[in-house]
């Protein structure tokens, strides 16, 4: 596991688990939220394809952030050679939304670019993107490398500890 990436939801658990990774194999860690929300409102798509295209052309990396409309996911999926999906239920998903608002209200959670401070908590339109996240979709994507990459499929907190138990 040289080039890892970690895709799912919205606060599934990808920016804990990339940095448990980073840690246990010393790997550097990209967060894609950090670079494309480094401006308001998101850096330009060519800009965010580019930067992300630099960074994986190093020998290790972990690369965490959905993004599925990105143009950069082929990319991602492609060069990787383990793919971390979560594949959790809404409610887990929601729980731990709530639980980051209180964590990092008035702040700028360290994963996040710019000057994105937590303010407000998460209105209905965030959580009907949560709800309307095409998992289906990118589940199916996945898949599509079964045969010739790892693939991990986390659907609860056993499953994690259990895979971060396998890489003793």
């Amino acid at each position: 596991m040289n080039k890892i990436t970690i895709l799912g939801g919205t606060a599934s658990g990808k920016t804990t688990l990339a940095n448990k990774l980073g840690d246990r194999l010393h790997i550097p860690i990209t967060h894609l939220d950090k670079i494309f929300w480094k401006e308001k409102g998101g850096i330009r798509q060519d800009a965010f394809v580019i930067e992300l295209d630099q960074i994986m052309k190093s020998d290790r990396w972990i690369i965490e952030g959905s993004m599925h409309r990105s143009k950069t996911l082929h990319m991602r999926l492609d060069q990787a050679d383990t793919i971390i999906f979560y594949d959790i239920p809404l409610c887990v998903a929601l729980w731990r939304q709530t639980k980051r608002f209180f964590k990092y209200y008035n702040k700028v959670r360290p994963d996040m670019g710019g000057d994105n401070i937590q303010k407000y908590p998460f209105t209905w339109k965030e959580i009907q993107h949560m709800r309307n996240q095409p998992m289906n979709e990118l589940y199916s994507k996945i898949l599509a490398h079964k045969d010739s990459k790892k693939i991990v499929i986390i659907k609860n907190n056993n499953d994690e500890r259990a895979f971060l138990q396998s890489l003793k």
